[in-house]
């Protein structure tokens, strides 16, 4: 039968046969046996992790990383140095736990530091920014693990909410504030006839070509706390502008900044902080944004006794991308869409905006604030418009603004939050 299905070919019918015995063959049986276990065991916390060391000790880095640390290199201001720092401690966390306390976080992180104190933030605690990354490490290793019991049982006992954030609000008025309470001043000396006659003063020396700076000041500073106290009770911005109408002006916004925190020569002091960082502004916003490749394209195109200027205009503007912040809500060339305080330049297009000087406008809550000269100008009055009219920094752009206020023009008071982890890593970069 074989011969004749494959006559002629003894190879063929040698396959044949071997395939038709192994058919023949009974297949093989699998015997499963079931043991019960007691309960602790099936835990995988209890199965694959042990407890927490009382006492944290660092692990041994890879030799390039142990290298620079004992040689005190600042590895934190290296992004893939940090990193692999970071990676080191989590997989020597995880040997323990998934899901480490917040006490234990700030135990290895307390351990880095006292070993590498160079490796120190510099501002806050010192390790809040090896705190929140070892935080994200975790958080991002666990996303892979969701089918671990461990991850599961946490996600089903704690569960993910967020809340919405409220969108900004393009018609209305911002009613939010950064001031607490017992930051205003009680009125005393003042009723509502003396302050009327006090704004007629400054309304007739605003109309003039040269206004009596004393007159001007004395109008400003009675009328002062008044004005805190109209600003506190919630009356819009354009109200307050054009009843005391100084604060039209980039000089009247930053005196009352002066009247508010004390700060004299607001400019001065703005240039003085922020040129010695200037370079490193530039550095770290390179290659982020097509912004910088038009200030670069329009750099090489420039005179050098021009380039100092250009490259600080550079540093306004590009500023906010360093944060991950966009620039258009700091500075744009077209139509604010936002009620909080931005700076419009009055330029055609980005190149003549890095190349040329030219005037800006502050615009807030709907309404032109003030014309300025140049852009620093413009910025910084954009920023007192915050304090003056008791804004509250929307959260689009709060690291760049808080990074003004705190670091370059050295504004604080008690009881003010600490620095975001984000705006801390930035600083460890640029001082």
């Amino acid at each position: 039968m074989v011969a004749y299905l494959f006559e002629g070919s003894f190879k063929k019918q040698a396959k044949f046969l071997q395939f038709a015995r192994q058919l023949k063959e009974p297949e093989p049986t699998t015997i499963l046996t079931f043991e019960i276990l007691p309960n602790d065991c099936l835990s995988p916390t209890c199965q694959e992790y042990g407890r927490f060391p009382a006492v944290f000790t660092l692990p041994t880095f890879p030799k390039d990383i142990q290298t620079k640390l004992d040689a005190k290199q600042p590895c934190h201001k290296v992004s893939t140095d940090r990193h692999k720092i970071v990676r080191i401690l989590h997989e020597t966390m995880a040997q323990y736990t998934m899901y480490p306390t917040n006490s234990e976080y700030i135990k290895v992180a307390k351990a880095l530091i006292f070993r590498y104190p160079f490796l120190k933030d510099m501002e806050g605690n010192g390790y809040s920014t090896w705190h929140m990354s070892l935080k994200r490490q975790f958080k991002a290793e666990r996303t892979l693990l969701v089918h671990h019991e461990v991850v599961r049982n946490m996600k089903q006992k704690f569960g993910h909410h967020r809340s919405p954030q409220a969108p900004e609000n393009n018609q209305g008025s911002i009613t939010t504030s950064v001031r607490r309470s017992s930051d205003i001043i009680s009125v005393s000396g003042e009723d509502e006839s003396s302050i009327d006659a006090h704004t007629q003063v400054l309304k007739r020396q605003y109309l003039k070509a040269q206004p009596d700076s004393c007159i001007v000041t004395n109008a400003m500073t009675k009328t002062f706390q008044w004005r805190r106290k109209e600003v506190a009770e919630g009356v819009r911005a354009d109200t307050i502008a054009n009843k005391y109408p100084f604060l039209k002006t980039p000089a009247g916004l930053c005196e009352e900044m002066n009247r508010i925190h004390n700060i004299e020569n607001l400019q001065h002091r703005f240039r003085e902080e922020f040129l010695p960082i200037l370079p490193k502004v530039l550095a770290l916003a390179k290659g982020k944004s097509p912004l910088e490749k038009i200030y670069l394209q329009a750099r090489e195109e420039s005179l050098s006794e021009d380039l100092p200027a250009m490259d600080f205009k550079a540093g306004l503007v590009l500023l906010p991308i360093i944060f991950k912040e966009k620039v258009e809500h700091h500075v744009t060339l077209e139509e604010p869409g936002t009620p909080y305080p931005t700076t419009q330049m009055t330029h055609t297009d980005w190149k003549s905006a890095f190349t040329s000087r030219g005037p800006s406008v502050v615009k807030t809550d709907g309404f032109e604030l003030c014309r300025a000269s140049d852009l620093e100008e413009g910025v910084l009055a954009a920023f007192c418009a915050y304090f003056v009219f008791n804004m509250a920094y929307p959260p689009n752009r709060k690291r760049t603004l808080t990074f003004v206020q705190r670091c370059i023009l050295k504004i604080s008071k008690e009881g003010d939050k600490p620095l975001s982890t984000t705006v801390i890593r930035i600083l460890n970069q640029l001082y």
